[in-house]
């Protein structure tokens, strides 16, 4: 059995040492990225929580922004039909350049999600799934709440072990806008540093994020969804 993930969202947060953030040096990223069309933000906006470079967006939910703080980036491309290439290349450009306009060496750390959604093959739900395939008791261990349930979900969190610097948090849920849907997110934090010059590695990062959730969270997710 294999799924097709349909990914939602994708999130990354870029932090540093702390710099004097000067809202006309992020006015120059923006006038930079608008040149190319397939990273360039529409909007600039100074706000109280941060300097925020956005594109318009159709769908209700949607986000596309990246937003400047003292201490991070955190770029956010949300139900927009956004590839894991196309969000890679967009995070690797942006930095780079924002790094370079705002006078940053490193990284101190970075954090990355993904969210997907998977249809589970064997029940009518992803409550089924979660209630009767990965709880084994389902309906017994729920009757003792004397009411419907309408939705739960699974956390697993995996530490830094040998071979692997970074922590993974997934999360298996439903998902109230459908019920046939399962929502899953992966996150994962890297303690490392990235240098200015070593920037394309926050596409590495962001791959090993996303296929833990394709990959190793879908195979995980076969072995309860089954009749």
């Amino acid at each position: 059995m294999s799924y097709d993930p349909r990914t939602i969202a994708f999130l990354a947060e870029i932090l540093f040492q702390p710099v004097t953030l000067q809202a006309e040096r992020v006015q120059q990223i923006h006038n930079s990225l608008f040149s190319r069309r397939e990273i360039a933000y529409q909007n600039f906006q100074i706000a109280q929580d941060g300097i925020h470079l956005s594109n318009l967006v159709q769908t209700p939910g949607a986000v596309s922004v990246a937003t400047f703080l003292p201490d991070r980036i955190v770029v956010r491309e949300e139900l927009r039909s956004t590839t894991v290439e196309d969000f890679a290349t967009r995070l690797v450009n942006l930095s780079s350049l924002s790094f370079q306009v705002l006078g940053i060496r490193s990284s101190v750390a970075q954090q990355f999600v993904v969210r997907s959604l998977v249809t589970p093959r064997h029940w009518a739900s992803s409550t089924e799934l979660l209630a009767h395939g990965m709880l084994s008791q389902g309906d017994d261990a729920l009757a003792s709440f004397g009411r419907p349930l309408q939705a739960m979900g699974v956390r697993l969190t995996f530490p830094q072990a040998e071979g692997h610097g970074e922590t993974f948090n997934l999360r298996f849920e439903t998902w109230t806008q459908d019920p046939r849907s399962l929502w899953i997110e992966n996150t994962g934090s890297f303690a490392s540093a990235t240098t200015t010059e070593n920037l394309p590695a926050l596409s590495n990062y962001l791959y090993s994020t996303y296929r833990f959730l394709t990959q190793k969270a879908c195979s995980f997710l076969e072995l309860f969804d089954k009749k």
